[in-house]
């Protein structure tokens, strides 16, 4: 038929692709692909294209960087796009909000009269060009759009020495970085393309995307393939609650993959992330099962059972594990690789010591999925039983099965059992001698969960603020009327007080100016002073006095409310 004609076809492609992608891989093989590496831009010739899935925090190579009358221009290569919406901005380590014409609202640490202006570009398949850029750069023309890339463009405006260091620290190379939902796919369900990170709809879209593994999208929409994906799809939409209250969806796929990605390899951390496992339809077609507890439908006896080649209760001491230990995708941490809360069998640990297997996650993007798949590889290494069995044809219906039932009296066993491999052995003139698979017990309490119990502690992240909310407030602050002695006449003046930073690196700043003026004046602190004195005021004038605090870096912290006298 067509669809299985379009399968083998489909087949045929998978294997010439991942060949391909095999012989380049031993030429170079690019690091992998961590969530804290898209959040330094870079400024080189030459760079490959990023594409994202579900909720992301990253910025992008220069595509443009010139300074005109001392304020700089930049553009940045997001991603691929289009993507869904920009939530968040951040310059350096600071959240800061922009209004409608671009201009950074946030007070500290930047000047109030020449804020940076950031403005972007979602990725449309027709995009429009930056005004200022086109305006100020006669290089830079209308036709220069990016169509198809998300991008940023950054202002930052010309200020003096000591206002420039304060808000851009690393001059031309301050980094820019957004929080952003991504890439617009479709959903297998209703067929609706818009922003989804559920794992299945993630992973259809990777294979079959121009961009992807490029695979023949007919693979995909065969009868079986469709209900599979559907099946798939609903099953990481089911809600597992949360210890601390609430739920999740079971299975999330977050984060990028370069261009010069080997294709495998990007796909093995996305089926790693959602316990998934790829398999074939009878009509021809490839869909997904991923990882929840499904009674088998087929069942192995004695009737199908040929021969064992292999048969052992558990795993050898060098494939077995007692602690598991796992990094992931940590919104909390910054949107950066994370170690989980490793998952112990204390009571092996306590007989045995540790003995520890190291996973990567870095597409689970909470600490409850992470957990989860960890408890899944846990009885993985640990299984009670594990065999190669030999069957006759009658086990042609296990095939693209995840789990199955053994029932085999004479050694008491009756237990479900994991499928790990599945082999057709031919024998002369292509004829189906007997197929060979390799199987392990995986109970149902594997996908039971109690997260009460079992989700563990995340670790606490390190969040990034303003710098605002960084430097504190001073405390113990006033200000009393004084008079001293000048030429045989007493004249008054400010003493300010206030208790010493709390931090070494911080020093105090002090200003005054009279009520009906708008202009301040500085106010001298000496180093580790708790006191600082006013010039000479005048009788019956109101002042105003304010301190605050500077970091080494020159960044300022917020002025305390007015003293009046």
């Amino acid at each position: 038929s067509t669809a299985i004609f379009y399968g083998v076809q489909g087949l045929l492609y998978v294997g010439l692709s991942v060949g391909l992608q095999l012989l380049s891989n031993l030429i170079f093989k690019p690091p992998a692909q961590r969530p804290e590496d898209v959040q330094q831009s870079t400024r080189q010739p030459l760079q490959f294209r990023m594409r994202y899935y579900g909720r992301n925090k990253f910025t992008g190579p220069w595509v443009f960087g010139e300074t005109k009358q001392g304020s700089f221009y930049k553009v940045l290569a997001l991603c691929q796009g289009p993507i869904k919406e920009i939530e968040e901005f951040w310059i350096d380590d600071n959240h800061v909000l922009i209004d409608g014409s671009g201009v950074v609202t946030n007070v500290a640490p930047y000047n109030v009269a020449h804020r940076p202006v950031i403005e972007y570009r979602l990725g449309a398949s027709t995009e429009t060009p930056y005004t200022r850029l086109v305006t100020d750069f006669p290089g830079w023309t209308s036709a220069h759009v990016g169509n198809g890339i998300a991008s940023l463009f950054a202002y930052q405006q010309a200020l003096n020495q000591k206002q420039s260091v304060q808000a851009y620290p690393q001059g031309v190379f301050t980094n820019y970085n957004v929080v952003a939902k991504t890439s617009l796919i479709k959903n297998p369900v209703t067929s609706v393309v818009d922003y989804d990170d559920n794992a299945a709809a993630v992973i259809m879209d990777y294979m079959s995307h121009p961009e992807g593994m490029r695979l023949n999208s007919a693979l995909f929409e065969t009868p079986l393939a469709v209900i599979g994906w559907q099946i798939a799809y609903n099953r990481c939409n089911e809600l597992i609650d949360l210890k601390a209250g609430g739920t999740e969806p079971a299975y999330r796929l977050w984060g990028g993959y370069r261009y010069d990605e080997r294709p495998a390899d990007v796909l093995g951390r996305m089926l790693a992330s959602c316990d998934g496992k790829l398999k074939t339809t009878s009509d021809g077609g490839i869909t997904l099962d991923v990882g929840t507890w499904t009674e088998p439908s087929v069942t192995i006896d004695r009737d199908s059972i040929i021969a064992f080649s292999d048969f052992g209760r558990g795993k050898n001491i060098l494939q077995t594990a007692n602690t598991i230990k796992a990094t992931y995708l940590s919104e909390e941490g910054g949107f950066q690789t994370s170690e989980a809360d490793p998952w112990f069998d204390d009571a092996d640990v306590a007989l045995r010591g540790e003995i520890a297997q190291e996973i990567a996650l870095i597409m689970s993007p909470s600490h409850s999925q992470c957990r989860r798949l960890m408890k899944l590889e846990a009885y993985r290494r640990n299984p009670e039983f594990v065999a190669n069995i030999v069957c006759n044809a009658l086990a042609l219906e296990a095939f693209g099965e995840r789990f199955i039932r053994i029932v085999f009296e004479d050694l008491g066993i009756d237990h479900v059992f994991e499928v790990l491999d599945y082999k057709f052995n031919v024998g002369a003139g292509n004829i189906l001698s007997s197929i060979t698979m390799q199987v392990q017990t995986m109970p149902e309490e594997a996908y039971a969960w109690v997260p009460s119990i079992e989700e563990g502690t995340a670790p606490v992240g390190e969040s990034s603020e303003t710098a605002a909310e960084t430097i504190p407030v001073p405390t113990g602050f006033g200000a009393t009327v004084q008079t001293r002695l000048v030429a045989g006449f007493q004249v008054p003046y400010a003493l300010l007080t206030f208790d010493a930073p709390p931090f070494a690196s911080l020093t105090v700043e002090a200003q005054y100016k009279k009520t009906a003026d708008s202009l301040w004046s500085t106010i001298p602190v000496a180093e580790d002073a708790t006191t600082a004195e006013s010039p000479i005021l005048s009788d019956g004038t109101q002042y105003e006095f304010q301190i605050r605090y500077v970091s080494l870096s020159n960044r300022d912290g917020a002025w305390t409310s007015s003293v009046t006298l």
